[in-house]
């Protein structure tokens, strides 16, 4: 089993107001098989598929897990043929989960069939390869993949089933990397991002990107994602672009020589950490990991952060950041880490070279749970209300019951008995006994049930009367006067009040007698206790 995380040992807080904000996310480290490999070996590039997670490391083995990080069996684990000399730099798995392509120093590229050998392929170039992508369409049957490096090549096979490359486009410096989406390829290179047509055959433009102070721009990995088949999401440096691929417009195709295509970014903005890696979350949001600028006091990393960034045309906002305590994290530089994703989950994976961390968005019975642990139970029981939950609106009433008498608020509690118990006979009697323990029956005196549909064992109200008898007389008396005679053992009140008769409020237990004798039928001794009234007026 993985080792569970709750968000408070994962994620740090900046402030003491910042532990008061709901948490979006919860977290769970990856365990089993996994943390064999890591005492061996480090993570250099993953790639996360709905059916399972693929590993790269640093001695160039490629692993296939499942989701809780056990190693499942496949092509890459039974021969040492799929494996690399050095670090694995880039991981692409084909939409089916069928074949996976790997890139490494080593100059070479392997394409391999999970379970198949039917398509596999072993490429050497005698070059550093950082990038490469396998042909996402589901319906291809040639098993395109393109390679990068001082240009970008597409393979495929031709009528005799040969391999055959089709050079798509130089390249300014190297591809740093890929990605592939329908008939649009994106790819960074020194300068800036590109995207190609592969149905027109030509780079729809250039987007430069500018180098940070004193750094270039290749020491930073540049990270790349299409939301959809017309949105491509840019992170690099400290830059995030999102890019809409559209067709030009009428005044904009005016030229022959233009493509039919326009790469339109609609909206850039700055982060305040270095970019690791970015998902798309909901409508203009993003799961964004970062790298923080600053050093510690004793100039080491500091905790990455995983942030939920809201974004306009020009501008963001932090919707929320948690500090995020991954094993060695204080030795990691920006391009140690990465981010994968199960969009459809609202599930984030984050990769450390000796640690995996899974980010799940909070669901409503993990909101409950963190709302009734600060206390925030009105809120909780709206929750439940409007979007239901494992925990029921009642349940949480009653810690709330527990909660304010524990503050002392004992008003507000009996008045939320009297909103949530009805006429459930059993948890009125449970909750009652509560205020016993407080001595605080007078406070829910007003809101006990007194009807027939609801009525109370006698001994419950018994023990209100006697409070009141203890505390208060004036009260006492109201409370005979304005109870049902049923609800109670009138003889047993009769003789409380004689064992607790006090001279200083003779009046109001000698008119308590005269009512409670009449209740009796007992006339002669109401009349008895009416005339003794008047003679301690005298």
């Amino acid at each position: 089993m993985a080792e569970f995380l709750s968000t408070s040992s994962v994620s740090g807080t900046e402030n003491r107001e910042d532990e008061e904000v709901e948490p979006k996310f919860k977290y769970q480290r990856l365990a089993n098989d996994l943390k064999n490999i890591l005492n061996t070996d480090v993570v250099t590039s993953t790639a996360v598929h709905f059916k399972f997670l693929i590993l790269g490391t640093f001695r160039g083995r490629v692993h296939l897990l499942d989701h809780q990080g056990n190693s499942v069996n496949s092509n890459l684990s039974n021969s040492e043929r799929y494996t690399h000399q050095v670090a694995v730099n880039q991981i692409d798995v084909d939409p089916k989960g069928e074949y996976v392509a790997t890139c490494s120093d080593d100059g070479k590229v392997n394409i391999t069939g999970l379970f198949s050998c039917e398509n596999n392929q072993n490429l050497s170039f005698g070059k550093f390869i950082k990038a490469v992508a396998v042909d996402p369409e589901l319906r291809s049957r040639t098993r395109r993949f393109i390679v990068g490096h001082d240009k970008l090549i597409l393979y495929e096979r031709n009528l005799l089933n040969k391999l055959k490359p089709i050079e798509l486009c130089l390249v300014e410096g190297n591809v740093l990397t890929i990605r592939w989406h329908g008939s649009l390829v994106a790819w960074a290179s020194h300068l800036g991002v590109r995207v190609y047509d592969l149905n027109e055959k030509c780079s729809l433009g250039l987007m430069k990107w500018e180098a940070p102070t004193q750094e270039r721009l290749e020491n930073f990995r540049c990270h790349l994602l299409w939301s959809n088949k017309h949105t491509l999401l840019i992170g690099w440096v400290d830059t995030i672009r999102i890019c809409v691929i559209r067709k030009r417009n009428l005044i904009e195709a005016s030229s022959s020589n233009l493509p039919s295509y326009i790469v339109d970014p609609v909206s850039t903005f700055q982060t305040t950490f270095y970019i690791c890696g970015l998902a798309p979350l909901n409508t203009n949001q993003l799961v964004v990991l970062g790298y923080r600028k600053e050093k510690s006091e004793s100039f080491k990393a500091q905790r990455p952060v995983l942030c939920v960034i809201e974004y306009k045309k020009d501008s963001s906002e932090e919707i929320c950041t948690d500090s995020l305590t991954l094993r060695g994290f204080e030795e990691y530089t920006v391009n140690d880490y990465s981010l994968g994703s199960i969009v459809e989950d609202n599930r984030f994976y984050i990769v450390a070279p000796k640690d995996i961390v899974v980010a799940s968005l909070i669901e409503t019975d993990d909101r409950i749970e963190w709302l009734i642990k600060h206390s925030k139970f009105e809120e909780a029981m709206e929750l439940i209300a409007t979007h239901g939950g494992s925990v029921s609106v009642l349940s949480v009433a009653r810690l709330y019951i527990n909660h304010l008498l524990t503050l002392k608020q004992y008003e507000d509690a009996a008045k939320l008995c009297l909103q949530m118990l009805g006429n459930n006979k059993i948890l009125w009697e449970e909750e009652v006994f509560k205020f016993v323990k407080c001595q605080q029956l007078r406070s829910v005196s007003a809101y006990l049930p007194t009807s027939d549909d609801c009525k109370l064992d006698a001994h419950v109200y018994e023990m209100v009367l006697y409070e009141f008898l203890k505390f208060d007389v004036n009260g006492f008396l109201n409370l005979i006067k304005e109870w049902p005679s049923h609800l109670y053992d009138g003889l047993a009140v009769i003789n409380a009040i004689h064992d607790n008769f006090r001279k200083q409020h003779a009046k109001q237990m000698l008119e308590s007698l005269a009512l409670l004798y009449s209740y009796q039928g007992d006339y002669e001794s109401a009349l008895r206790m009416y005339l003794k009234t008047r003679t301690s007026l005298n």
